[in-house]
C-alpha cells in the first residue's frame, strides 16, 4: 500500500482566539455500517447539508492562514460531495487560506478525487478508514477504489494518506471490534482533539464523541463569538488534564471508555458564559 499514515500535529494551538484545526460534521450517514464506527454511521443516518451560516461561523473560529485546518468528516463526505464542493469554493473565496482534509472510507473514489481536485489552492487532502483501506477488521473498500486512489496518491504524494489504527472506545466503539487485538485501544490519556462544529449549529469538544449530547462537551452554538469558543476549548483541555485522565489513570480505564461510560460521574469543565 502506497499511502501513508497521517501525523499528528500540535494540539491545543489557539491563536488570537483561533483555533489552529476544526472539525466539520454534518451528520452521520455513511454508505458502510461499521462495528466500530465512533459516530454510529449507517445508510440510514442524519444528513444535514454545510450552508453558508454554518462556514462563516467556521472561519470565525479557525486560524485562516496557512496553519489552519479545517476537517470534513461524519459520516461519509462523498455521499454529498458537490456539498462539500461548494463549501470549500466558500472558504476559499472567503480567504480561506489554510489546508482542507476529508475523512473518508474512500469507497467512492472518484468522487472523492473531484473533492481534492476542485480546491483552487490545491491544499486539500484525503485521509482514509485504516480499517476500510486495508482490510483489517472490516470489509475493504473496492479494488477498483483502493486502485484508483493509489495511482492518485503515487502521481500527487501526499494526497491521500491513511488514518492511524488505534481502536477508540466511543460511539458503537470497540466491544464489537473484529480486528486485530494487537490495535492500540489502551491509552488513559486522550488525545487532546481539536473540537467540532456541527451543521446541527453546535460547538462539540471531541470529533469521537460527537454524538454524546453531555453538556462536558458543549463549547458553544454557531452565533458564539470565537473568544467564549477559545476559552471553553482550552478550559475543556484543562479539564481533560486535571480531572479526566487521573479517573482514566485510577480505575485503570482508556480515556475514550471514560467518556463513552463514565463521564456521569465527572464534574463539568468550567465554561464561559456567552
Amino acid at each position: 500500500m502506497v499511502f501513508r499514515e497521517r501525523q499528528p500535529r500540535d494540539k491545543g494551538i489557539v491563536e488570537h482566539d483561533r483555533l489552529m484545526e476544526l472539525h466539520l460534521y454534518p451528520g452521520n450517514q455513511c454508505n458502510r455500517d461499521c462495528s466500530f464506527c465512533t459516530v454510529f454511521g449507517h445508510p440510514n443516518g442524519e444528513y444535514a447539508e454545510y450552508t453558508f451560516e454554518h462556514l462563516d461561523a467556521a472561519l470565525r473560529t479557525v486560524m485562516l492562514h496557512q496553519q489552519g485546518t479545517l476537517k470534513f468528516y461524519g459520516g461519509e463526505p462523498t455521499l454529498h460531495h458537490q456539498n462539500v464542493i461548494e463549501a470549500i469554493a466558500y472558504l476559499r473565496q472567503q480567504g480561506y487560506l489554510g489546508a482542507v482534509v476529508i475523512y473518508s472510507n474512500g469507497i467512492q473514489a472518484e468522487r472523492l478525487l473531484q473533492i481534492l481536485e476542485s480546491d483552487p489552492l490545491g491544499q486539500t487532502t484525503a485521509s482514509l478508514n485504516y480499517s476500510i483501506a486495508t482490510g483489517e477488521g472490516a470489509p475493504p473498500m473496492p479494488r477498483k477504489s483502493l486502485e484508483q486512489l493509489e495511482t492518485y496518491e503515487v502521481e500527487h504524494p501526499g494526497a491521500i494518506a491513511i488514518g492511524h489504527a488505534d481502536i477508540v472506545d466511543s460511539g458503537r466503539g470497540v466491544d464489537p471490534f473484529t480486528g486485530v487485538a494487537t490495535r492500540s485501544q489502551d491509552s488513559a490519556r486522550c488525545p487532546h482533539c481539536y473540537p467540532v462544529l456541527t451543521t446541527s449549529g453546535k460547538f462539540h469538544a471531541c470529533p469521537f464523541a460527537v454524538e454524546n449530547p453531555a453538556p462536558h462537551f458543549q463549547l458553544g452554538e454557531i452565533h458564539s463569538n470565537a473568544t467564549g469558543v477559545s476559552q471553553n476549548f482550552q478550559a475543556f483541555l484543562h479539564w481533560l488534564d486535571s480531572v479526566h485522565e487521573p479517573y482514566a489513570v485510577k480505575h485503570d480505564l482508556p480515556a475514550c471508555t471514560v467518556c463513552w461510560k463514565h463521564l456521569d460521574q465527572l464534574p463539568i469543565p468550567t465554561f464561559v458564559d456567552e
